[in-house]
């Protein structure tokens, strides 16, 4: 099974976050290739313990937002505010989520899903895997990410829903075409 995993609380504006995710299991519902729906759950400080349900085999995905140039955190938000700070983690606070929020040692699989545009997301990815193993005591962990910024399923024209890949013209405007697969552009940590 699949779960999406929002690392942020309601209080660090984790309601975009949680749209998306609910975009993204409605998206999957729909498919006709009748895949069950991702399971949406999200970091609570009051309920401590929401990935303890996850089977090691499972496919956890992180769902975040990143933003070129600064690839050292991701955020809550896709845009920043006008004013104050925005809700950032970087890959130890992701680590020490995922290990507070109950996710099993033995846990194999986990895809950073977190908009990036530029490719400067693969040292972040390294950085948490190697936590993962090292630090937080997941040593089966195989962490996947993204090079390239990325949306929820959307339908292509084999009438299926796929995770959706994106490309951003010098202007910041998304490319439409050449439209692609996420997992076109899913990188393995080695």
């Amino acid at each position: 099974m699949n779960y999406l995993f929002v690392p942020f609380t309601s209080q660090e504006s984790n309601s975009e976050l949680l749209s998306m995710g609910t975009l993204w299991t409605s998206q999957v519902a729909k498919d006709p290739r009748s895949k069950e729906p991702p399971r949406l759950l999200f970091y609570n400080t009051r309920q401590m313990k929401p990935l303890n349900i996850i089977n090691n085999d499972d496919t956890l995905y992180v769902i975040a937002h990143g933003y070129e140039g600064i690839p050292d955190y991701i955020y809550s938000l896709s845009n920043p505010p006008a004013l104050g700070n925005i809700p950032a983690l970087t890959a130890g606070d992701l680590a020490a989520r995922l290990k507070v929020a109950g996710l099993n040692a033995n846990h194999r699989r986990i895809k950073l899903y977190v908009c990036n545009s530029g490719g400067e997301f693969s040292q972040f990815a390294a950085s948490f895997k190697s936590l993962m193993r090292d630090s937080m005591g997941y040593p089966n962990i195989d962490v996947y990410y993204y090079n390239s910024s990325v949306s929820v399923p959307k339908e292509f024209a084999d009438g299926n829903y796929h995770k959706d890949g994106v490309i951003f013209d010098a202007q910041g405007r998304v490319v439409t075409t050449p439209r692609f697969r996420a997992s076109e552009a899913r990188q393995r940590v080695p």
